[in-house]
């Protein structure tokens, strides 16, 4: 099969080098010009050769950043004599152009084959391993589904290898495996795993079943899963390769069992007598897309060769959506389309640029008097202006500005461009003026949009329409379509802050779109002019650009406060659950007041990327019982296998805590039901998981109106929620029967009940105590109680009987915990709960984290149920060991305990006296080992002090806060020694095995691109971090060449690039660095002939951090710590040191020995002759 590629005749094949590609045309803001593989309208870039000679693009740059010239770089492709290149900036990153598919290994092709009654043997996958004695047979294999060409006796698995040939691997650019299987695989290429799903162990052993059952797709008429091969330059051989499966069943009794491979490779090139690509598989189309997107503002776009000389550039300005910039006739000059054309001559019907944007003589706000002159200004001459009052944009049919200053008495809308013959139209300018004489000093946002847009009957997205139900909440209406208006957002902030945008409004809720005051959802999109909000909304969040938001109108609780949803959901800012951040709004449209609103997030693929580090586009997202992004494919497997499974079978717990998020999924039905939420489970739930091999399920709490005693459910303090949320035969709505599964499930294995008892337990004794809960609804209730008269007034349905009604919210935080708390003991059969009391054996030595709860404070007691073990750990302050606990001084610093009412439970600390925790150094990386020698990642820690640590608990993580490897009890690494942490211990140990001290494995991989590593100890301080990269500064020998990276000394700061080399060999874990035995005596005796402040380590950090300098001769040193403001807050020294290495430990305190607070510090050292300093971040 040859692939649309998209690339214009582009040439593929050998070519001249020449310096005359140009940046023929570009568009910023696609709205409908153009469609990628995946559907998706991104910006794009249209390059031209106007030359006669193919010309190679290989590894050229192309970039938005001028800073950054190789941003993206092109693959190998060429294009050729009068010909375009297409690339998508759409941010997706994809280089690799398939020209052609081939399936090489197809269905009904004859493979060799073991049935795993006994084990195979150990390099069966491999391919210097030689099947003869196995039985042929044609794929598919199995039995019990009728699509099995080979069918075998039931067995729990079953080994199927097949050698294939390539003899142009340099032109195979991707490998993909469509596979169809009942119930789990593993998949290998010529002995590396590959692809795996749905069975455990490494690998896993002939006899062991799969983690649950999938039904294979195809015999229903489904298609096979899709798998691609990583690492094809380290995996794929010219000649002979072997692809290599082993199917695992359920167990030995399973009524069906299914493989059925297709193995497809992708070329750059096009061959002849290629076969045919399978039937039954899928493929997606290919096109170059870089990773950055072109701002719909304006900026430039620059295309440099090898030789790092920029051969085009071309700025794109403010672009309207699906209007070009390019080559007028493809020539030299420089105009706007209309009618952009992708992939061929731009021609000569272009404009000559964009008029400015106006500006007005008064900015959008309140003004406290009773009328303004606004004047409306164009730096381009020669130009018509245009405005209106009513929110629509100005056309040549608008009011014509005179030159005299616009006369406004009333709050209005000003909308303003500018029109001259030959150009594009100016960016439309909007203000909004209040004149209401009044300050409310309230962040405030004003919507403007055409009238029409909103009241049209036949058009508006705000009225009733034709089609209107006369009953609420009106279905048919208008409101009730999914349709998207233009408008243009500004929002105004109480210092003064303003922020501005076009965007997209929808109608946005369920029933409460009845009410006279309506929400919104409001989207950034190119074809408005912003593919985003670039402005951080909700200020307590580290999020600076969103796709959408919404304006809600309080929904079901539109009557009474207001608040209700918002109040709730953020009870739980502290706790493992993805929610809507709240911030109440005022809100105008086109100058009209309309109201307070709730500003939301909206929860979307966009809110889940901006809160985890995961691709938007490569997750699932269900909501209620329908993906709206991805499949349901993974969330029906997880049902059917909690379904068929014994629950409390251990094994059964381990699997599904693989497949989703256990606490998160507790706390989500513990605020749900504390709530009284019951508008849910069978409604308002939504549910995600990433597409990575351990991508667990979460779920998003959003919507629950319902909860806190909203009147038409009672006071709701006393119904027992959990009864409701185990109801294994509730009707349609609320609760039916599917909604309530997984959780009525879960609870039938003990470790998830104790734990989820043990957690609602930690709500109870902390946010769901009355006077937490009472003193948040106040700082809300506080916030807002000024506007609600204006707001009622507006709307006089709404917020009726305030006051009373935050009452009832009152009385049910002050109600709740008691009928919980009994609700929980009647419904797991629980004894009477137990006062417990947990004391500290002094202020400042230590803490004890009790389930999920840390408390501050000493003594802190809680009720919890004494059937039920709660969790303790001790954990020590910063100078202090753990030294027992006083009721159980044989115990561990861990441990699961009964209590009893009255029951005290103390944890002693005493001083550590033994050892420094920051001469704990990372001293050895390996994260990208050679073909020929691969032990997988590895890292090795240093003591370079002279005591033993205890380093038990302690954690180690790259840069993702999900990967985290703890270190078990009783670790001590000893003065002077060494401990490696293995990603896979086997396979180190394979080319290691003299090795002490090895621990692992860790499941995660270092990054062979570079990136940042850490070491926590057991209170979560900061010990050692650093970024190590592949590239220059930093030793580049270890990135696949077999070296590791080594520390030159454990003295130098590691964060450093100098401070380390690359091994001989193949590294030395666990033994001194190749590198320090010859250089550790040149280390030991040189003086420095100058003086140098080194960065500190841990920086940033949250105990102690290391303060190193070098100087060359005895002197006397001050070294001070100042704040921001340059005030001296400790002075560290003020004595003479040796010349040389010299260390100094700050603890984060003053003068005075008081604690210091977050922020910036700055460390100086000061002698006669030199001065310095370096920064210090202190994270509390």
């Amino acid at each position: 099969m040859i692939n649309k590629i998209y690339l214009f005749t582009l040439v593929i094949f050998s070519s001249v080098t020449s310096q005359t590609i140009q940046i023929n045309e570009i568009v910023s803001s696609n709205q409908t010009t153009f469609y990628d593989e995946d559907g998706d309208t991104p910006d794009w870039i249209e390059l031209y050769n106007p030359s006669a000679n193919s010309v190679s693009l290989y590894n050229w740059g192309l970039s938005d950043d001028v800073n950054n010239l190789f941003k993206w770089r092109v693959p190998n492709i060429s294009v050729g004599p009068e010909q375009y290149l297409l690339v998508m900036a759409s941010d997706k990153d994809r280089t690799d152009i398939i020209a052609q598919w081939e399936t090489i290994i197809n269905w009904g092709d004859q493979w060799r084959y073991f049935i795993g009654y006994q084990p195979p043997p150990t390099n069966w996958n491999q391919l210097s391993f030689s099947p003869m004695g196995w039985d042929i047979g044609p794929s598919g294999f199995g039995y019990g589904d009728n699509d099995d060409n080979t069918v075998i006796a039931p067995a729990t698995s079953i080994y199927i290898r097949k050698s294939f040939y390539i003899l142009d691997s340099e032109h195979v650019k991707k490998i993909a495996l469509h596979i169809d299987y009942d119930d789990g695989f593993v998949a290998y290429l010529n002995g590396s795993e590959f692809a795996r799903s749905n069975v455990s162990g490494n690998p896993p052993s002939h006899d062991q079943g799969t983690d649950g059952w999938i039904e294979a797709q195809m015999y229903n008429g489904g298609s096979p899963a899709l798998y691609w091969v990583d690492s094809l330059d380290t995996w794929v051989a010219d000649g002979q390769n072997v692809l290599a499966i082993q199917v695992h069943n359920f167990d030995i009794n399973s009524s069906d069992m299914s493989c059925i491979p297709f193995l497809t490779i992708g070329r750059d090139i096009v061959i002849d007598d290629a076969s045919e690509v399978a039937d039954e598989i899928g493929l997606p189309g290919s096109m170059l897309h870089t990773n950055f997107k072109i701002s719909a503002s304006g900026e430039t776009v620059v295309i440099t060769d090898l030789d790092s000389v920029i051969i085009d550039s071309l700025y794109t300005q403010n672009l309207m959506p699906d209007v070009s910039i390019g080559r007028v006739n493809d020539g030299e000059n420089i105009g706007m389309f209309m009618i952009p054309t992708p992939g061929y001559p731009n021609g000569d019907e272009s404009v000559l640029g964009v008029l400015s944007e106006l500006s007005l003589s008064h900015s959008t706000g309140f003004y406290d008097e009773s009328s303004i002159f606004v004047g409306i200004y164009s730096e381009d001459t020669d130009v018509d202006i245009y405005y209106t009052f009513d929110g629509s944009e100005p056309s040549t049919d608008s009011y014509l500005y005179s030159g005299t200053p616009v006369y406004v008495q009333d709050n209005t809308v000003i909308r303003a461009t500018a029109f001259k013959d030959g150009w594009l139209q100016s960016p439309v300018k909007t203000a909004t003026y209040i004149l209401d004489n009044v300050s409310y000093n309230f962040p405030t946002m004003f919507l403007s949009t055409a009238p029409d847009n909103f009241f049209d009957y036949y058009t508006g997205i705000y009225v009733m329409g034709p089609n209107a139900s006369p009953d609420y909440p009106h279905f048919g209406a208008n409101f009730w379509e999914d349709w998207e208006k233009p408008i243009y957002i500004e929002l105004l902030e109480n210092d003064g802050t303003y922020f501005s945008s076009p965007g997209g409004v929808k109608i946005f809720g369920g029933w409460s779109r009845g009410q006279d005051q309506k929400s919104f959802s409001l989207f950034a999109r190119g074809y408005y002019g912003a593919n985003e909000f670039d402005y951080p909304l909700f200020p307590d969040l580290d999020i600076d650009s969103y796709q959408s938001f919404v304006l809600r109108n309080s929904g079901n609780d539109w009557n009474f406060t207001m608040l209700r949803d918002g109040y709730m959901t953020s009870l739980f800012d502290n706790i493992d659950l993805d929610y809507q951040a709240y911030r109440p709004m005022l809100v105008y449209l086109n100058g009209e007041f309309w109201g307070l609103y709730n500003l939301r997030e909206k929860v979307s693929e966009h809110f889940i990327a901006n809160h985890h580090p995961v691709d938007p586009d490569e997750l699932d997202l269900i909501e209620v019982q329908n993906a709206n992004e991805g499949t349901m494919d993974n969330y029906n497997q997880l049902i059917n296998y909690v379904e068929n499974s014994d629950m409390t079978n251990p094994l059964v717990y381990d699997s599904l805590s693989k497949w989703i998020d256990i606490d998160n999924h507790i706390n989500y039905n513990i605020a749900q039901i504390y709530i009284d939420n019951r508008d849910w489970p069978g409604n308002n739930i939504k549910y995600w998981r990433p597409h990575s091999s351990d991508g667990l399920w979460r779920w998003i709490l959003y919507d629950t109106d319902f909860g806190f005693g909203i009147p038409w459910m009672g006071l709701g303090y006393d119904f027992n929620t959990l009864e409701f949320a185990t109801e294994p035969n509730g009707p349609g709505w609320p609760n039916p029967p599917w909604s309530t599964l997984l959780f009525r499930k879960l609870l039938e294995n003990n470790n998830y009940k104790n734990r989820f008892i043990n957690i609602f337990s930690d709500r109870l004794n902390t946010i769901f105590k009355s006077s937490y809960l009472i003193n948040r609804l106040d700082s809300l209730t506080s916030n807002i109680e000024n506007i609600i008269p204006t707001h009622r007034n507006r709307w006089p349905n709404s917020a009726q009987d305030w006051d009373y009604h935050i009452q009832i919210m009152e009385n049910f935080a002050q109600n709740r915990s008691m009928y919980m708390r009994q609700h929980i003991r009647n419904y797991f059969d629980l004894p009477s709960l137990a006062y417990t009391l947990f004391h500290v054996s002094s202020t400042g030595e230590g803490k004890i984290q009790i389930n999920t709860v840390t408390p501050e404070v000493y003594p802190w007691g809680g009720y919890y149920y004494p059937s039920i073990p709660i969790e303790v750990t001790a954990i020590p302050d910063i100078g202090y060991i753990f030294s027992g606990w006083s009721q159980f001084p044989d115990s561990s610093q861990s441990m699961k305990i009964q209590v009893a009412d009255g029951f005290t439970l103390t944890a002693m600390f005493e001083p550590y006296l033994g050892g420094d925790t920051l001469d704990i150094v990372i001293n050895e990386i390996n994260y990208n080992s050679s073909d020929e020698f691969d032990p997988k990642d590895w890292i090795e820690i240093y003591n370079n002090g002279t005591d033993n640590i205890d380093i038990s608990g302690w954690v180690f993580t790259d840069e993702n806060e999900d990967h985290r490897y703890t270190l078990p009890d009783s670790t001590i690494i000893d003065s002077g020694g060494y401990i490696v942490l293995a990603q896979d211990v086997n396979a180190f140990f394979n080319f290691f095995n003299e090795t002490q001290n090895v621990f692992g494995p860790f499941e995660f991989g270092l990054s062979g691109g570079g990136e940042s590593i850490s070491l926590f100890d057991i209170s979560g301080v900061l010990i050692d971090q650093l970024e190590y990269d592949d590239a220059l500064p930093w030793p580049i020998e270890p990135d696949g060449n077999g070296p590791t990276l080594e520390l030159r000394s454990p003295e130098l700061p590691n964060e450093l690039a100098e401070s380390w080399s690359y091994s001989s060999g193949n590294g030395t874990p666990g033994y001194i660095n190749s590198v320090t035995e010859s250089l550790n005596t040149d280390i030991a005796s040189t003086v420095p002939d100058k003086y140098l402040l080194y960065p500190a380590y841990p920086n940033p950090f949250n105990s102690n951090v290391k303060i190193r300098f070098n100087i060359p001769d005895e002197q006397i040193l001050k070294i001070s710590i100042l704040n921001i403001l340059g005030e001296t807050v400790r002075v560290l020294t003020n004595h003479e040191f040796s010349p040389g290495l010299n260390t100094l430990v700050w603890d984060g305190k003053n003068d005075y020995g008081q604690d210091l607070g977050t922020g910036l510090y700055f460390c100086t050292l000061n002698t006669e002759k030199f001065k310095d300093s370096i920064k210090l971040l202190l994270v509390k």
